[in-house]
């Protein structure tokens, strides 16, 4: 059982769709300041209660908690801005949601507690997977605020990180392949004849019931999915379709494309921090 913790402010360093979405599901148990670069945070936020933060420096001083839901390639500048936070007024931890970003090139430039973490749009509902891997000055008491703060977002788990990469691929961007399965299901079900409104309601809690039972029921997909089909049946038809269209292949070429684009663009990241003086020499390609 997760230890008791003290965590009323939660500052959000970016305000772009995860950002927005962190800030929808943490502000009923948390004041929240969301920081943005470029104009103001969006109205609903604000109506939501949300604090519009100024510069970064000082939303990371109000805060016992900071997020940064920024760019790949702006972490390592913004954590450099916030690392000039006094030590009295320090955050309790940094969390970055930013993909591909590693703890090492993190912990290089921030003198606080680093935790690097992956959520997806679902947290917005409090139903996303967030998972997560620590840094080395993260403590047991560190560790204890981060998971407060992820429990308003639905599901989180504790990874090692070297899975983060493949599981942005999954978890962060999944979202992005669910939605086009779904889009591709309810064309079907328009062609065949089915209304609009209907296809959609049918679609969507479908998916929520398969990922469901997979869940409860500890069983391989492979396993429900034969449960489903029946000799000369409906549902082998359209599996044969599938088949024929090699879907299994390109989603798992899409997972490991993806991963892939993780790697790279953190080894991008890295050399525009260097050629800033931002990043020294000595953190090395992964």
């Amino acid at each position: 059982m997760d230890r008791a913790v003290e965590v009323n402010r939660v500052a959000i360093i970016g305000a772009g769709t995860i950002g927005s979405a962190v800030a929808m599901a943490l502000r009923p148990h948390f004041q929240v300041m969301v920081t943005r670069r470029r104009g103001g945070i969006p109205t609903e936020l604000l109506e939501a209660g949300v604090e519009e933060g100024g510069a970064n420096q000082e939303a990371a001083s109000w805060a016992d908690v900071v997020i940064l839901a920024v760019k790949p390639y702006q972490v390592l500048e913004v954590m450099s801005q916030i690392s000039e936070v006094a030590p009295e007024a320090a955050p309790k931890v940094v969390v970055s949601l930013a993909a591909a970003m590693t703890i090492q090139m993190m912990e290089a430039v921030c003198p606080f507690p680093v935790v690097r973490a992956m959520t997806n749009t679902a947290c917005r509902i409090r139903r996303g997977y967030t998972v997560y891997s620590n840094g080395l000055a993260v403590g047991e008491e560190e560790e204890a605020v981060v998971r407060s703060v992820f429990r308003s977002m639905g599901a989180f788990e504790k990874v090692d990180e070297q899975y983060l990469d493949v599981l942005t691929a999954m978890s962060g961007s999944g979202p992005a392949y669910m939605y086009t399965v779904l889009e591709a299901m309810i064309l079907g079900a328009l062609k065949a004849g089915l209304p609009r409104d209907l296809a959609l309601r049918a679609a969507a809690n479908t998916a929520i019931g398969a990922s469901s039972l997979l869940l409860e029921s500890g069983g391989h997909p492979a396993e429900l999915r034969d449960q489903v089909i029946t000799p000369g049946g409906v549902t082998i038809e359209g599996l044969y379709e599938l088949e024929e269209g090699r879907v299994r292949t390109a989603f798992m070429r899409a997972v490991s494309a993806a991963a892939l684009r993780s790697v790279e663009l953190a080894d991008s990241a890295r050399r525009s921090a260097m050629d800033k003086g931002i990043l020294a020499m000595q953190v090395k390609e992964r």
